[in-house]
């Protein structure tokens, strides 16, 4: 048995769930307050389709991005566990570097998914999609769920280029090598 892989595994499951659950819950309340005129609760306890495709499109790519900063963040504790001379304050270092992937990557997806639906309903100023959403218009529902999906998977490789480059990799010679 890999001890290493099977605790790099622990860790990313637990994590993968707090953050599931906090991102979700904290993005659907900013989104609330920046989507001005639909009240989402009231609108999903009246069965307001459109807001319920907008609100899941939201979560989904989030996720999709934020999946991404995880990753990283899980590449960080698997080199620390690898490091023969990793103390507590590696540790700690390796645990803020974890922390910060993931702000960061939540961060970007959360501003860019905003800005971009911002942008994209200000081009189309021919159709109000928020008014139309609070009408339970499903098609601008189903639009603008693509619109958000989409943005989240154009975001995923420039997202972990970022990340990427901020994991402190230990220093490999030719001698190691070989």
């Amino acid at each position: 048995m890999n001890l290493i892989l099977l605790i790099t595994g622990i860790v990313q499951i637990a994590l993968s769930l707090v953050v599931g659950v906090f991102l979700i819950y904290f993005a659907s309340k900013i989104f609330r307050k920046l989507i001005s005129g639909i009240n989402e609760t009231e609108e999903l306890k009246q069965n307001n389709v459109s807001v319920a495709i907008l609100n899941g499109s939201i979560v989904l790519a989030l996720i999709l991005v934020v999946k991404q900063s995880i990753d990283s963040a899980i590449t960080v504790f698997a080199n620390t566990l690898r490091n023969p001379d990793a103390n507590m304050s590696t540790y700690i270092e390796s645990a803020l570097i974890m922390i910060g992937h993931i702000i960061l990557g939540g961060l970007i997806a959360f501003t860019a998914i905003y800005f971009a639906l911002q942008i994209f309903m200000w081009l189309t100023k021919d159709l109000d999609e928020l008014g139309e959403i609070k009408k339970n218009n499903t098609a601008v529902g189903v639009l603008l769920g693509i619109i958000i999906v989409s943005i989240a998977l154009l975001l995923q490789p420039g997202i972990v280029t970022v990340l990427d480059s901020l994991i402190p990799f230990p220093p490999v010679s030719l001698i190691d090598i070989g």
